[in-house]
């Protein structure tokens, strides 16, 4: 008796542990986007939507403010997320999305038990729901609305299926009530109200002698109601309106057979787009049709219909110049594919050892490709956030002063392609925003900003960077630099490093002179004086400063070096131009002072201490600027001492 009382026992824990084993799989996967901060999208969307203070204005304002839908419910959220004083709650609204990702992963188990799928075939569902990596897109970016939306819609629909069961007019009342939630949050709620239908049959069907099997008529009223409304609305045609395009339905359906695909992504890459079509189409219907024969009937229907209520939109209403950048896009329909690729997973709980076997490959699949491209879009979402917070840093410390980011990444994208048609990568602060408006956004304050592009800088870092990138701003000549940096207190450079990193790094300004009274450090023949130095080193790197004062045009190849001298012998030295290497001398405009600041790494040095040299040479004709200390009027062609710093041992 104690035997069985336990064997019971352990069979009604086995849920709860499963519960946990997904919470705890999906907070792994997604904790970290709490600190992605603002991405991607208008960051202003937030102070759009304050414009419309009240549930009566949003139902009644003849023109939105905001450049979205009509969805009173996301213009509501948006209040929550914004504070009195502008702020956005950027961890928070990553936290609501972690959330919503969490409940559903835990809801879909008793919503599809309650389409009669197995236990084990709607727990497998739920894992790869929770996996599934397209999701990360839909997850890991703060403003997508479809997760909360998702969310709502589950509950309706667990609500309704308890209303069957019990015939609870309560329950009935809460399924309406999440239902109408859904649809005020977003619209892709709508096409789902089959959903209510096909319970109430499948009860019918059970049960043929209960009543009350109109009430899905109810739901369907909701959405008819909403739907008058909603289309009285004006919409982003740039968006909507260019939809049944070959391509985006590719693009969706590549998504649906995710693992088989991305295996397929590097073949595919060259095949035409009709045998790419025609492969991804054969291999949907050949999923299905085994999950009909291997598993049911009702659970393919239910995984083909639900799909298809949500791709069928999307390729009715996109264009493919804004569907190729929406792998999130597929959220809602990654129930459907969650129940095709469950059904197969629970094939590994079969008698038959072939079975078994299928079931082992495709569960294996699934996680391995599932871990691999989220372990893939986590490293890149980290690296591209922590460089907007750095941007971020910047100009909310400097809210009275104007900055220029020069080669700051605007999309960085996977150099090899996860799937054969779409981009993938991250967009990371379009150039139709400025980078001020996420520093206004997260912090309330920010100074001006402008981005601009050299492309020869750093170029040969980033073709060896794991990733390629398009950059902010127009690609510009040093004159237009060197102009740029005198509107600006400060000219930041981005670093594409080696590792996958980036950097964002201070190399100086230019000034009108200021300091004609100072006496310089050293003058450079007539051309330069050198007005300051200021250097400071530690175990890694030094950082020298260094404010040169231009007197006449320089000769195109003219540049600077910095030499280490130790022992009264030159040891190394390190050549540029100005700024990072934006500014060439020659760009040097006269009755102006540069500020060129430098970090050097001291990694290739021998411990002991160094003495530091800087001057100026012509890189054609290797000849140095002779330079005359004032401070004993001597003159040499080694350049001016500035100061000594010592390596200490490793």
């Amino acid at each position: 008796m104690s035997q069985r009382i336990e064997r019971i026992e352990r069979k009604n824990l086995a849920p709860t542990l499963y519960a946990i084993f997904l919470a705890a799989v999906v907070l792994i996967l997604y904790a970290p986007a709490v600190r992605f901060g603002l991405i991607w999208d208008d960051p202003s969307y937030y102070q759009k939507v304050s414009l419309q203070s009240s549930l009566w204005q949003i139902f009644t304002s003849p023109q939105p403010p905001t450049y979205q839908f009509y969805r009173p419910l996301a213009v509501l959220y948006g209040h929550l997320l914004l504070s009195p004083s502008g702020v956005v709650n950027a961890p928070l609204a990553h936290l609501f999305q972690i959330a919503a990702h969490l409940l559903i992963t835990l809801i879909i188990v008793p919503v599809l038990e309650g389409f009669r799928l197995e236990t084990r075939h709607a727990q497998l569902a739920a894992l790869c729901f929770a996996i599934f990596p397209l999701s990360y897109y839909g997850v890991a970016w703060e403003q997508n609305q479809q997760p909360l939306m998702l969310l709502m819609l589950l509950l309706a629909v667990w609500a309704a299926q308890q209303f069957c069961r019990r015939r609870s007019l309560l329950f009935l009342g809460l399924s309406l009530l999440a239902y109408l939630a859904a649809l005020l949050f977003q619209e892709g709620a709508a096409p789902y109200v089959f959903i209510f239908f096909w319970l109430t049959l499948l009860h019918t069907w059970e049960n043929p002698q209960r009543h009350w099997r109109w009430w899905p008529v109810l739901h369907l009223m909701l959405v008819a109601v909403y739907a008058l409304i909603w289309l009285s609305m004006p919409t982003q045609r740039s968006v909507t309106g260019h939809g049944f395009q070959a391509i985006v339905l590719g693009y969706l359906i590549q998504g649906i057979v995710f693992p088989i695909s991305h295996l397929l992504a590097s073949l595919a890459a060259q095949w035409s787009l009709p045998l790419l079509l025609g492969v991804l189409l054969f291999l949907w219907i050949l999923l299905s049709l085994g999950l009909w024969k291997l598993k049911s009937g009702s659970s393919a229907a239910l995984s083909v219909s639900w799909i298809v209520v949500g791709v069928l939109p999307l390729w009715a209403g996109l264009s493919w110049e804004y569907a190729q950048f929406g792998a999130r896009l597929l959220y809602p329909a990654a129930v459907g594919l969650a129940i095709l690729w469950g059904g197969w997973m629970a094939l590994v709980f079969s008698d038959a050892s072939w079975r078994r076997f299928l079931g082992t490959v495709t569960l294996i699949l699934v996680v391995s490709v599932s871990l691999k491209q989220w372990w893939t879009f986590q490293r890149l979402f980290q690296t591209g956030t922590q460089h907007l917070a750095n941007a971020v840093e910047a100009l909310s410390a400097a809210p009275d002063q104007r900055l220029l980011f020069v080669n700051f990444p605007d999309r960085v994208q996977l150099r090899s392609k996860e799937y054969p048609l779409g981009f993938w990568g991250l967009v990371l602060a379009p150039i139709i925003q400025n980078l001020s408006d996420y520093a206004r956004a997260e912090t309330g304050q920010s100074g001006e900003d402008q981005s601009l592009a050299a492309f020869q800088v750093g170029v040969d870092g980033r073709q060896t960077w794991p990733y390629r990138v398009d950059m902010r701003g127009v690609d510009s000549e040093p004159a237009k630099l060197f102009e740029a940096a005198q509107w600006a207190n400060t000219v930041y450079l981005t670093d594409y490093l080696p590792d996958g990193s980036l950097r964002l790094r201070e190399v100086g300004d230019v000034r009108e002179t200021a300091t004609s009274l100072l006496n310089p450090l050293a003058h450079l023949e007539e051309a330069v004086d050198l007005v300051e130095a200021h250097l400071a080193s530690n175990t890694e790197e030094l950082h020298l400063q260094l404010v040169w004062r231009s007197l006449r045009l320089l000769q195109p190849e003219d540049t600077i070096f910095v030499h280490f001298w130790r022992d009264g012998a030159f040891v190394s030295g390190e050549d540029g131009d100005s700024l990072g290497g934006l500014v060439p001398l020659s760009a040097w405009q006269p009755g102006t002072e540069i500020v060129d600041v430098r970090r050097i790494e001291l990694a290739h040095l021998e411990p002991g201490p160094y003495e530091v040299r800087v001057g100026i040479y012509n890189r054609a004709s290797g000849v140095r600027y002779l330079t005359t200390m004032t401070s004993d009027n001597s003159v040499s062609d080694i350049g001016a001492f500035i100061g000594e710093f010592s390596v200490g041992a490793r």
